[in-house]
């Protein structure tokens, strides 16, 4: 394989399998990834250098007390030979076999049907063709083809957790203005604030961002996400896409291994991000989501439902699924929308943030519960809010672009 090019890479495996993805060395670095209902693990390579020499990945599967092993052989070169062609390309599939079709809207249909009548048959939430033009066309660009409505197969990852903005140092002691220009320890992006009860929906549009580590930084993560509330409230409601790396320093060429998947995670009642294992993802797959409280699988935005509503779409794929989340005895606020770039919690402290370059969120929209209307991130009070170590130094900014875009961009692992 190329080097210096990420190469996504499935291996046939046993069914809804823990894996560990690693190098020979059994006490190396390693990532945790799962195969999924239909024993499909995926992960991605960049060798940092060219070799003619083999490099080798292991891969330890395990569930319901059975095991297997593989062992993937790489070289590092431009030059295929017999013994090792280039990888052999392949349609992206779901991986959802017994997942629904769910036939293209015409666009009357798109206009014309309210709410509740798309939900019932299986179409992901609409933003309003008024109030929310470039987010409603590209929804409508998603639902114009058919595509498969995927029932979630969820694991909980309590190996690594999301949790709730932390302010650095310097943020806590600040007193003076602009207070909307904020540091956390943990976040960057954006984030509008009001009183209880203002937000009961938030939306955006992303591509994956990729997951890189290095020889001195083998460990590395980083969440791409949407959600509601998570800055002084019991609450945080959130979804998004997870691009974690690591790389062997003692590998003659060393290479950068990848996962990426899809999750959803609801504080305080789930500690643990819920990984979506049959709803693949990679590096630059097109993703829509939206975070809402609903009254149940059908219903829209409702700030006293009962649930945390997830919608998930890939364009890429042609795939879209749904969760719902019981909300139990948490109370709401409803307080904050935002759309954030995380380095999640590894072993209690903060992980080594993976490098992903640039990101852009598209079509940052939240919705007010009364009146009801749509706002746009730079529409309302917010605090703009960059990701700092315990030094004060800059991990992670966001920046606008325009009123339907921001921009995140990384700058240090820790």
């Amino acid at each position: 394989m190329p080097p210096g090019l990420e190469t996504p890479i499935s291996v046939a495996t046993l069914p809804n399998a823990r894996c560990r993805v690693r190098t020979e060395r059994d006490d190396g670095p390693y990532l945790v990834a799962y195969s999924g209902p239909y024993g499909i693990l995926e992960f991605s390579v960049r060798p940092l250098g060219e070799s003619n020499e083999t490099a080798h990945l292991c891969i330890d599967a395990a569930t319901d007390g059975e095991g297997m092993q593989h062992v993937v052989d790489l070289r590092s070169t431009t030059q295929p030979t017999e013994k090792m062609p280039p990888p052999p390309a392949r349609a992206r599939t779901s991986q959802a076999r017994d997942g629904r079709t769910i036939p293209p809207l015409e666009l009357d249909d798109c206009l014309g049907l309210d709410d509740e009548e798309l939900f019932a048959r299986g179409y992901p939430p609409r933003p309003s063709p008024d109030l929310a033009p470039a987010a409603f066309v590209a929804w409508c660009r998603f639902v114009s083809a058919p595509f498969t409505f995927v029932e979630p197969h969820l694991v909980p990852r309590p190996d690594l957790t999301h949790t709730y903005r932390s302010l650095s140092g310097r943020d806590r002691d600040r007193n003076v203005e602009p207070l909307s220009l904020r540091e956390s320890n943990n976040w960057s992006g954006y984030q509008l604030m009001g009183n209880p009860g203002t937000y009961d929906y938030v939306y955006g549009s992303w591509n994956v961002p990729g997951g890189g580590a290095g020889p001195f930084n083998p460990y590395t993560y980083s969440s791409f996400w949407i959600g509601l509330d998570g800055a002084g409230t019991p609450d945080l409601i959130q979804a998004g896409t997870e691009s974690d790396g690591i790389v062997d320093p003692s590998q003659t060429v060393p290479v950068c291994t990848s996962v990426y998947y899809a999750w959803t995670c609801f504080l305080p009642q789930q500690w643990a991000a819920q990984q979506l294992v049959n709803f693949p993802v990679r590096i630059g797959d097109a993703i829509q989501c939206s975070v809402m409280v609903a009254a149940d699988l059908n219903s829209g935005p409702v700030m006293n439902g009962q649930f945390g509503s997830f919608n998930i779409s890939n364009q890429t794929t042609g795939s879209y699924t749904r969760i719902l989340t019981a909300r139990g005895s948490t109370a709401v606020s409803g307080s904050q929308a935002e759309w954030i770039m995380e380095r999640p919690t590894k072993q209690g402290g903060h992980s080594d943030l993976a490098t992903y370059g640039t990101a852009t969120m598209k079509y940052p929209l939240a919705e007010t519960a009364n009146p009801v209307k749509w706002v746009g991130y730079l529409d309302a009070n917010n605090d703009q809010i960059t990701m700092v170590n315990p030094d004060e130094i800059p991990l992670s900014t966001v920046a606008a672009v325009d009123r339907d875009t921001m921009q995140f961009t990384w700058h240090k692992y820790n």
